[in-house]
């Protein structure tokens, strides 16, 4: 008996040793590579990077403005740092990801969401995990320590055990590193300026038909405050942006000490929407127009 259980014990101890050779491997290639946001952010950019603007946001801040465009008319230098399916919470660790990596910029142009605008909901977003090359950093480490829920926590471990959190997200994380492997440069749904768009598809037609409606709200998330005073001490001003939507008219009546840009209403027609929430190519390129109108009067 005893034999066996020391038997056990050596095979189990072997693949463990394998497992975590393998994920501290996954997570080094991963690192190197541009495959997700936080990843580009840090292998794309050059040393001490500085933009006059940078585009932080959900979706909605990813597909709505081409910041190529944008940069064209302006004569300026934007860069997108939106990441899809993130709340605030996550966009602010995204925020402070791109400053901590020693970059700079003049202006963050936030794009807030309808949801996020009052409140946002403790824990992780469902797509943190991306930043899981990052977790020996302290604000990456600190914010998964305090996010993330349940007796194991693979995120929070992984900053001294990765194999958690490559066991956990490995569809996630463990195929993107390994195709990172042989493709380090390519970039998963975002091109060389952080942009993406979707097709010139338009919404239903029930959807279409359903009546507009205009939707108080006010600014008053405490996370806007503590992101606009960490921007400050990074010498950068906040700027809210409201992105489009269809069918929603948002009427915004108290908001902090920082501008804000509500195009909420902007586009009237279905025929600029991927969805109500998104706009498609055709409407990117009406509300890059409209962006840039306004985005112009802080430069």
């Amino acid at each position: 008996m005893k034999k066996f259980l020391r038997d056990v014990s050596l095979y189990l101890s072997v693949i463990l040793l394998i497992g975590m050779g393998i994920s501290f491997a996954a997570s080094y290639f991963l690192s190197k590579s541009q495959f997700y946001k936080p990843n580009f952010i840090v292998n794309n950019l050059g040393k001490n990077s500085h933009y006059t603007y940078i585009l932080a946001g959900s979706s909605r801040g990813l597909t709505t403005v081409n910041t190529e465009e944008v940069d064209r008319n302006l004569n300026v230098k934007g860069l997108n740092i939106s990441m899809d399916d993130t709340g605030l919470p996550s966009q602010f660790l995204m925020i402070k990801h791109y400053f901590e990596s020693g970059y700079t910029a003049d202006y963050c142009v936030l794009t807030l969401d309808l949801s996020h605008m009052e409140g946002s909901k403790n824990g992780l977003g469902d797509n943190d995990y991306r930043f899981v090359s990052y977790s020996d950093r302290d604000y990456v480490w600190e914010y998964f320590r305090s996010k993330e829920e349940g007796i194991v926590r693979p995120l929070t471990l992984s900053r001294y055990f990765p194999l958690f959190a490559f066991s956990y997200y490995n569809m996630e994380l463990f195929w993107p590193a390994l195709y990172s492997t042989v493709n380090p440069q390519f970039k998963n749904r975002f091109d060389s300026n952080g942009n993406y768009f979707y097709p010139d598809q338009v919404l239903p037609e029930d959807q279409e038909k359903e009546p507009w409606k205009t939707v108080p709200k006010t600014l008053g998330n405490p996370i806007l405050t503590e992101l606009e005073e960490y921007l400050k001490s990074k010498n950068c001003k906040l700027i809210v942006y409201v992105a489009p939507y269809y069918g929603t008219t948002l009427s915004i009546t108290e908001t902090g000490t920082y501008p804000v840009i509500n195009h909420s209403g902007a586009l009237k027609e279905a025929k600029y929407f991927f969805d109500i929430n998104h706009v498609n190519n055709l409407g990117r390129n009406e509300a890059t127009a409209l962006f840039t109108q306004s985005l112009e009067d802080y430069f």
